[in-house]
């Protein structure tokens, strides 16, 4: 049998040769491709949504795009609506925001508790426009809520949630109403400087300065028994402007609320009290004084040896969870009394220095020296004086180191919160009496 052969092309001429002759071939139809969004395009959609209900004063509808570590951040849902009414209203009401491009957000730390950390989220910068920024207080407040910014993260399900809330979150720059709410609290403000052993007699050059360092000092395990402690009774460390959070608007704070505090800029609380800190969660606020920062002081002898801070482990605290606020530049001279010219070198310039360096504005301060009257209530008009003066540099409120130690706050009193100084072989049992 003769198998005919029949060349390729001569197949293809064959099979072309069927068809009619003057009719075109169409091309096989193409299915549609469906469209897809990115992740970020559909960040971005939930960012432009979620501050566009914000310049409407849709709160509660804002709340199904949080994520659920957003949503624990607050004390409730109806809490959360009641403080942004209070806050954006009159001339801080937004009357309009703009969207950066959306970037990748490494890590977002709860800014009341370090041990919340999340990564791999986005981020989005935010600017807000208000309907009456030169009449906001504390002065250039508008100003920082230029800097804000949102982070998302997405779920697995759907949309991506709103983790870091920006202008929403409870931790943004305090605004103060033109009319201040009659608030009082009881919030023990702990008050440290030194977490280090104890100092060596033979290093410091008189007894009077070493004295003074011993005083100053908690050693490592007691202040690990302190924070044991805290933990015992159910404290929450929260921040100076979460504690203003109520003051101001009336956020309800959580059980047992304790703040905190770092005077000096020291080292040894960054080596010694910030990995305790972080084991139970708790947030603090070192108070800088900015010319000191990096800073090894030590006397002609080559004795009082005192180690400060580099900008390095500073901007790693703010970072981190914690609060960077203002100790004027050297922590040397009191502020009542001097000229608006020496209060600005000595304390406003400062706060732009540390904010600069931190990325966040800076909005409370601890006065230097100790205050002028035996109660934090005492004032005089030096102090009263002083605090326009502050909130003209865009402060909103100062902690005092007085004699007598107190945890009583009011509203009316955000200039003077008083502190309870912690001293050497203090016992964590110690600050039972705040907590009782």
């Amino acid at each position: 049998m003769v198998r005919l052969v029949v060349p390729l092309t001569a197949t293809v001429l064959l099979v072309a040769g069927c068809a009619s002759p003057g009719v075109a071939r169409r091309p096989p139809a193409r299915r549609p491709t469906p469209r897809t969004t990115t992740v970020a395009a559909r960040a971005r959609e939930v960012a432009n949504a979620f501050m566009a209900q914000l310049k409407t004063g849709s709160y509660a509808a804002q709340w199904s795009e949080l994520a659920p570590l957003a949503k624990e951040q607050w004390p409730s849902e109806a809490a959360r609506s009641a403080m942004l009414g209070a806050k954006f209203q009159g001339a801080s009401h937004i009357t309009s925001f703009s969207l950066g491009p959306v970037g990748p957000a490494p890590t977002w730390v709860s800014p009341e508790n370090p041990s919340q950390v999340v990564r791999g989220g986005m981020t989005i910068p935010v600017s807000v426009t208000f309907a009456g920024p030169a009449a906001l207080h504390p002065t250039g407040v508008a100003a920082d809520y230029r800097q804000e910014r949102l982070v998302l993260v997405a779920n697995g399900r759907g949309a991506p949630e709103v983790l870091g809330e920006g202008p929403a979150s409870l931790d943004a720059p305090v605004i103060e109403p033109a009319q201040l709410p009659q608030e009082s609290a009881s919030v023990p403000v702990l008050m440290y400087h030194v977490v280090a052993p104890f100092p060596i007699p033979s290093q410091w050059n008189s007894t009077y300065a070493y004295d003074l360092e011993y005083g100053l000092t908690v050693t490592p395990g007691q202040f690990a028994g302190q924070m044991a402690y805290l933990a015992s009774v159910h404290a929450h460390a929260i921040s100076l402007n979460r504690l203003a959070d109520f003051l101001i608007y009336g956020l309800p704070l959580p059980s047992n609320p304790v703040v905190i505090t770092f005077d000096d800029g020291r080292e040894s609380p960054y080596q010694n009290a910030v990995p305790v800190l972080l084991h139970y969660g708790y947030t603090a606020t070192f108070f800088v004084p900015s010319g000191m920062v990096g800073k090894f002081v030590r006397s002609l002898t080559g004795t009082n040896p005192q180690h400060y801070m580099s900008w390095t482990q500073i901007q790693t605290l703010a970072d981190s969870g914690f609060w960077i606020e203002d100790h004027t530049l050297y922590d040397n001279v009191a502020l009542w009394g001097l000229s608006s010219s020496l209060v600005t070198q000595l304390a406003g310039q400062t706060a732009q220095t540390l904010a600069q360096h931190t990325g966040r504005p800076v909005q409370f301060i601890a006065y230097s020296g100790p205050w002028p009257y035996p109660t934090p209530t005492g004032v005089g008009p030096s102090q009263t004086v002083l605090f326009s003066e502050l909130g003209n540099l865009g402060y909103v409120g100062g902690v005092v180191d007085a004699r007598v130690d107190s945890d009583q706050q009011t509203t009316s009193q955000i200039w003077q919160i008083p502190r309870v100084r912690m001293v050497p072989n203090e016992a964590g049992t110690g600050l039972s009496p705040w907590f009782s």
